[in-house]
């Protein structure tokens, strides 16, 4: 992958889990980075410490994602602190619903005025494009554009509302932005994975009641940072793929039509029922009413 070397990507949500481990592999492709995120979790910190002086560049810009200014910033970063706009952008940082606030429990209360998880998982990512292509056709170049979606993006849930819309969104905004390829040389693509083991779910209480860790399998980080750089540069998966990963060295491309839905290891979580148990307050229910969930 000589043709990546000195390339310039932006990824936000860098800090931590996929899109850290699709950060070190640009890395190792000679790709210069700028990581925009709230913070590094101490992983990042480690690995870009013992970087050496002749290694590609990584670069952090704390950044609120669904500040839009902050988000503008991240593209000047990449030219003041690189030269150039960015060649990739990764629109990556993502929340899990029970982390964050929720349909459930923000529906009795005025404290929050937005759902940020859909500023976070579905605005931000919109924007972030937009400005992707509003630069790249400046600077009349190319470019790629590797979204971050799920296979909740094939699902429904009572339990996760706005974190399915939010990657069902995603997954629209994929196939929208397919001809951008044939028209401005922009390849939009994402990657779909099941359970990934990664902070988002590990470090997270109300996210890791989901699952059982015992029994449940949560695939490696690196895989899915492995099939973010197949998207980018395998020219078999055309601008507008949804990638779906499920299992070690078996992707799967998602068709809009007809498709089968996620097959593999890691679509399946065994606790998610449990889950209905903290939304029956909320509906005037007792533990004791049983509602079939995804």
């Amino acid at each position: 992958m000589d043709f990546l070397e000195d390339k310039i990507a932006l990824v936000s949500g860098g800090g931590s889990g996929i899109n850290l481990e699709f950060v070190k592999l640009l890395n190792d492709a000679g790709v210069k980075v700028v990581i925009a995120d709230i913070a590094l979790h101490p992983s990042a910190i480690e690995w870009m410490s013992s970087l050496s002086t002749t290694s590609a560049p990584v670069e952090f810009l704390s950044t609120d994602v669904t500040k839009w200014t902050q988000l503008e910033a991240s593209f000047d970063a990449c030219v003041s602190r690189f030269g150039f706009v960015p060649d990739i952008v990764v629109p990556g940082a993502g929340v899990y619903e029970p982390s964050s606030n929720s349909f459930w429990k923000d529906c009795d209360s005025n404290d929050e005025s937005r759902y940020k998880v859909l500023d976070i998982n579905l605005v931000h990512p919109i924007k972030m494009t937009r400005m992707a292509i509003k630069r790249l056709v400046e600077a009349k170049k190319g470019g790629a554009i590797v979204h971050v979606s799920s296979i909740a993006g094939q699902r429904s849930s009572i339990v996760t509302p706005l974190y399915q819309v939010s990657k069902h969104g995603i997954n629209s905004l994929i196939r929208g932005m397919a001809p951008l390829e044939d028209l401005v040389g922009i390849k939009v693509t994402g990657v779909a994975p099941g359970t990934v083991g990664t902070p988002l779910f590990t470090e997270h209480p109300e996210a890791a009641k989901f699952l059982d860790i015992a029994q449940d399998y949560l695939l490696p980080p690196k895989e899915i940072g492995l099939a973010m750089m197949a998207l980018l540069t395998d020219p078999k998966y055309k601008s507008g793929t949804v990638l779906e990963v499920c299992e070690v060295g078996r992707w799967r491309e998602v068709a809009l039509l007809n498709d089968p839905g996620p097959n593999g290891p890691a679509s399946k979580t065994s606790k998610k029922h449990e889950a209905l148990k903290d939304i029956l307050p909320f509906l005037n229910l007792d533990e004791g009413k049983v509602v079939k969930t995804d």
